[in-house]
């Protein structure tokens, strides 16, 4: 018997691990999460996929976990791509109504007029975003379906990656006989999942501090403006413990998630912080441990800062600034964040849904969530083009 049932599945390839989320869609676009899983993944490098064997071991892992969860044969899913070689480009198109009411094919046309734009020959466009219209003599149109003109043109901000780490993702899925619905940057798919349509209309920056990566997303006026991935995460972090106090790096990872302040100046006063393992019980100076762990967050932060300044945002987003990631819980983080970026700063609040959500409503899952929103989005009941609705995340061509 066929199963007409409609489902959405987000799998996000990070540094540290594989993270699967499978939604149950309703009729009225309900989404229950009916399956969960989490896989240590090894073969990545700063987001790219160095060991594709590894990598697709690390997939398939957790398919199986989140299938025999769900009860649903995962065949394809929308999936995170990561890495500094992400990078976006402004771009512009121009069509021809012939003075008729402008339809949603004819939107189609305009951002594929956008992609004609000079990239590199190794580098391939993942995503054209719509930020503004021209119809005619009307500017700054933002939907202008149903409008009646001569000649439309389209401002977009395109995102790109380089070819080969493109087709090594697309190679490690069939790897794991995975099949690619979306391909989407890590970044914009936990905004999806945490970003409200007011903060965009205001002007935020979401900061997305991975294992290994920092991704920052900046919209204002609704639009993306700036996407970028920062070569530097949490590892970092725990690799700094490792090396300043030193420790194992068990032992730093434990003091950076149950005993760190990113903030020195939150501890009442100094301390011992005591870590036992399998083999001895260790002390170390809390004094020394936060002003370690404030120092490389400072650093972090300070690079997102001169992500801001590229585009003349620094100290100047009146929607502050989100954090998420699994960094994000670091005690302190928030205060370090707002003396750095001088811009008001929260930890992402992870919307709640229907179903089985215990593990994984927390900010490590924000990429995983997103990448499940936006499956089940390409994945319309109806067989009506309705990519164009959703501006931020349309529905991708197939190839």
């Amino acid at each position: 018997m066929q199963d007409n049932k409609r489902y959405a599945v987000g799998v996000d390839v990070g540094s540290a691990s594989v993270k699967v989320a499978v939604a149950l869609v309703d009729e009225d676009e309900k989404i229950t999460i009916i399956g969960a899983a989490q896989r240590p993944v090894s073969g990545m490098r700063k987001g790219n996929i160095v060991n594709p064997n590894a990598v697709a071991e690390a997939i398939d892992k957790a398919l199986i976990d989140a299938q025999h969860m769900s009860g649903h044969y995962i065949e394809s899913a929308s999936v995170s791509i990561n890495g500094s070689h992400i990078a976006g480009v402004m771009s512009n198109g121009v069509i021809s109504i012939t003075g008729r009411e402008i339809t949603v094919d004819d939107l189609l046309r305009a951002e594929d007029t956008a992609r004609i734009v000079s990239l590199p020959a190794n580098r391939s466009i993942l995503d054209v975003l719509p930020q503004n219209y021209t119809l005619d003599s009307q500017v700054n149109i933002k939907n202008p379906l149903g409008m009646v003109g001569t000649r439309l043109e389209i401002n977009a901000y395109i995102t790109t990656a380089l070819t080969p780490h493109l087709d090594t993702l697309i190679k490690t899925m069939g790897m794991a006989n995975l099949q690619p619905n979306n391909i989407e940057i890590a970044g914009l798919a936990a905004a999806k999942l945490v970003l409200a349509e007011k903060q965009r209309e205001h002007g935020v920056a979401l900061v997305d501090i991975g294992a290994a990566t920092t991704n920052v997303v900046v919209f204002e006026e609704g639009d993306l403006i700036h996407a970028a991935i920062i070569p530097v995460g949490g590892n970092n972090i725990t690799n700094d413990l490792a090396v300043y106090l030193p420790a194992d790096m068990d032992v730093a990872e434990t003091l950076k998630l149950k005993h760190a302040y990113a903030a020195q100046n939150l501890r009442a006063k100094a301390e011992v912080v005591h870590v036992k393992t399998e083999d001895e019980a260790l002390d170390f100076d809390s004094r020394k441990v936060d002003m370690v762990v404030e120092a490389r967050v400072e650093a972090i932060f300070g690079l997102v800062n001169d992500e801001l300044k590229k585009v003349d945002r620094f100290a100047k987003l009146p929607g502050g600034v989100i954090i998420t990631g699994g960094s994000a819980k670091l005690s302190g983080i928030v205060e370090t964040a707002k003396k750095t970026l001088r811009l008001n700063t929260k930890i992402a609040h992870v919307p709640k849904f229907a179903g089985i959500t215990d593990k994984i409503m927390n900010t490590k899952f924000t990429t995983c969530l997103g990448l499940m929103l936006i499956d089940a989005e390409s994945r319309p009941q109806s067989k009506q083009k309705t990519q164009i609705m959703n501006k931020f995340f349309p529905k991708k061509k197939k190839k």
